[in-house]
């Protein structure tokens, strides 16, 4: 049963508001100093700030969510929420009303595009990473439904089926963003609480053990010659898999690796701040390996150096190259991604005796706040040297050779 709540005569007050109780169903609670405002507060205590208002042209009452009670950026406090009203009684007055009322979203679609656009946008440096699951993972499975009424059940749908496919990692993903939507819904008044607060990664099998795969030195060949004996691997394919081997690059970055980039007199490859992770230019010192493979490639496309069948080749299909080895028998030793070949290069290289800042450098790890501010230095000769050195080792275990005698430096 609700009880009535009686507000101050002289009107609201944030005193009055922060002890507002929530109750067994949900109540407003009307600002006696201004017409028509109210503060709905939710069965979990959550408090918005609404407008009950007469429709000029069919005369039935309505209601606009101006927002949700508080001082935070994406929050409304008491004297807010009074200017927030008279801005929307003067928009009424003049026949403009539904443009603003337009702006709540009603579909968790609209939900989708209010959240990309004012939350992920101005503050992420790859939105569109956001995007293509919001896109392809959301809209298409919940995007008509009505946000005030989508249940929990409706939101695990969009983690189910990934999980079925296969994406495990990418669920995780998924699970984040909707628990991410919703409550930026909650935090500006859409909805009294978010639906995706129970949602548990446990729960949706989206269980990940913390990877930790790098190849031991007696693996390198059979990896090697496995990519080199693919029968039905594009060049492109195999040669990329092998860049990745030598240099540590990220997947996403030999993708958008661009003929315009590369340097073979030089032997650099430049990768400009848009196609990294972190968004800072670098330069990849090329080994006598690495541009042999990359000559190979001359000719096939005149934009993208490891192109696919229509220009850039997409970010699946090196792993999913990997994994055909697995799955039809040709590698029997525990699966290896491609992203795999990172962590092995930076275990080597320390067993090659490469100091750790340069062989942290050779990924493009940060090495700090500190160094980023004050530390311009690239290390390109350094990291040169220590490519090698690791080209060496790898194929000096791919081509085995008789009777290599190894001479100890004098000094």
């Amino acid at each position: 049963m609700t009880t009535k709540i009686i507000p101050p005569q002289k009107g609201l007050t944030d005193a009055f508001i922060k002890h507002l109780k929530p109750q067994t169903s949900r109540y407003e609670v009307a600002d006696n100093a201004c017409a028509g405002l109210r503060v709905r507060v939710g069965t979990t205590g959550k408090k918005s700030f609404v407008w009950l208002y007469s429709n000029p042209d069919t005369k039935k009452l309505k209601r606009l969510t101006l927002g949700r009670y508080g001082s935070g950026d994406d929050q409304l406090t008491l004297s807010k929420a009074r200017e927030a009203l008279e801005t929307a009684k003067i928009k009424l007055d003049a026949g403009d009303l539904n443009n603003t009322a337009s702006n709540t979203p009603k579909t968790v679609s609209e939900l989708c595009d209010v959240f990309y656009e004012k939350r992920i946008l101005p503050h992420l440096r790859r939105p569109d990473v956001v995007q293509q699951v919001i896109e392809h993972d959301i809209k298409p499975v919940i995007g008509t439904k009505n946000i005030s009424t989508i249940s929990t059940v409706a939101l695990t749908k969009c983690i189910d089926i990934v999980v079925e496919r296969g994406a495990v990692a990418h669920a995780g993903k998924v699970t984040a963003y909707l628990k991410q939507i919703f409550k930026f819904a909650e935090g500006k008044g859409y909805i009294d609480r978010s639906p995706a607060y129970s949602l548990d990664k446990k729960d949706l099998g989206v269980v990940l053990a913390k990877r930790d795969r790098w190849l031991d030195v007696s693996e390198f060949k059979l990896i090697w010659d496995a990519i080199t004996n693919a029968p039905k691997m594009s060049l492109p394919v195999k040669n990329g898999l092998k860049v990745l081997m030598l240099t540590g690059v990220r997947s996403g970055e030999l993708i958008k690796a661009k003929w315009e980039n590369i340097d073979l007199n030089k032997k650099e490859w430049f990768i400009p701040k848009e196609d990294t992770k972190t968004l800072e230019e670098w330069t990849v010192p090329l080994t006598n390996e690495v541009v042999t493979l990359i000559n190979e490639l001359q000719g096939l496309d005149p934009v993208y150096v490891f192109a696919g069948r229509n220009g850039m080749m997409t970010d699946k299909v090196l792993g999913r190259a990997m994994r055909r080895f697995f799955e039809s028998g040709a590698l029997t030793i525990e699966q290896v991604r491609p992203h795999d070949f990172r962590r092995t290069i930076r275990t080597h290289l320390e067993k090659l005796n490469i100091a750790p800042h340069i062989a942290e450098k050779c990924l493009n790890h940060s090495l700090g706040a500190i160094n980023a501010v004050y530390n311009k230095n690239t290390y390109l000769d350094e990291r040169r040297e220590a490519l090698e050195r690791w080209e060496q080792f790898l194929m000096l275990q791919v081509n085995p050779q008789e009777k290599v005698i190894h001479i100890r430096k004098a000094g």
